[in-house]
């Protein structure tokens, strides 16, 4: 018995549980007016978005960093 299925659930459950923290954050911070939490919730966010929702940019990302470097000739 495989256990992928427990993982794909959970995964998408603690997506949506940062996504909805780091939301009510972005409230309270605005509220507040701190502006420099905002701005790393801001980046939680983005971190949050590319990384965990769409891992495959990741590859993406070293691929053109490493041809901008000229790595790997």
């Amino acid at each position: 018995m495989s256990l992928e299925g427990l993982f794909n659930w959970a995964s998408q459950e603690i997506k949506w549980a940062l996504f909805i923290v780091l939301f009510v954050a972005l409230i309270v911070t605005a509220f507040k007016r701190a502006w420099i939490a905002l701005v790393g919730v801001l980046i939680g966010l983005a971190f949050i978005g590319i990384f965990i929702v769409n891992p495959d940019t990741l590859i993406s990302i070293s691929e053109f960093i490493a041809e901008k470097l000229n790595l790997g000739n």
